[in-house]
């Protein structure tokens, strides 16, 4: 996999306001089916919710629209905040074929293509103490090829 770090690309700020609006038109409407005493019963609730009407900055609309409103501002800021991100990968990394000293044992560990070349390999080839999985010694296992690229 590697080590991945999330970018925000431009529009994201839009996906966080579409999601404050729906959320606060949503609180609206809790707000006024509470104040007309929408919450005594499900029938009450559906009446006021599909039949009250309510007046912002002189648009007269239903309770149902606003909520449908809210709900549909939800729904496409969540989609604009998920697409208008992306994965960067910071280090590359290198699947290696370890050795056990003990055991001659193999197994395959991924390792970042920084860390190989720091540590000097090719001209170093053992890898600090780790524990075989098959004879469970604490070993340090030799590498015997890498894959994935080019180190």
């Amino acid at each position: 996999m590697g080590l991945t770090i999330l970018k925000k690309k431009s529009g994201y700020a839009l996906g966080l306001l579409l999601i404050i609006i729906g959320i606060i038109t949503l609180l609206i409407v809790l707000w006024k089916l509470y104040n007309v005493g929408a919450f005594a019963s499900l029938a009450a609730f559906s009446e006021k919710l599909l039949e009250k009407e309510f007046t912002v900055l002189g648009i007269g609309l239903k309770l149902i629209h606003y909520t449908l409103l809210g709900v549909v501002l939800l729904v496409v800021g969540g989609v604009i905040l998920i697409a208008r991100r992306e994965r960067v990968r910071v280090a590359e990394e290198v699947s290696v074929l370890l050795e056990c000293p003990q055991c001659k044992n193999h197994w395959q560990e991924p390792l970042s293509r920084t860390h190989l070349e720091s540590m000097g390999y090719p001209k170093v080839r053992t890898l600090s103490r780790r524990k075989c999985p098959k004879c469970a010694k604490f070993i340090r296992p030799k590498i015997v090829t890498t894959e994935g690229g080019k180190v």
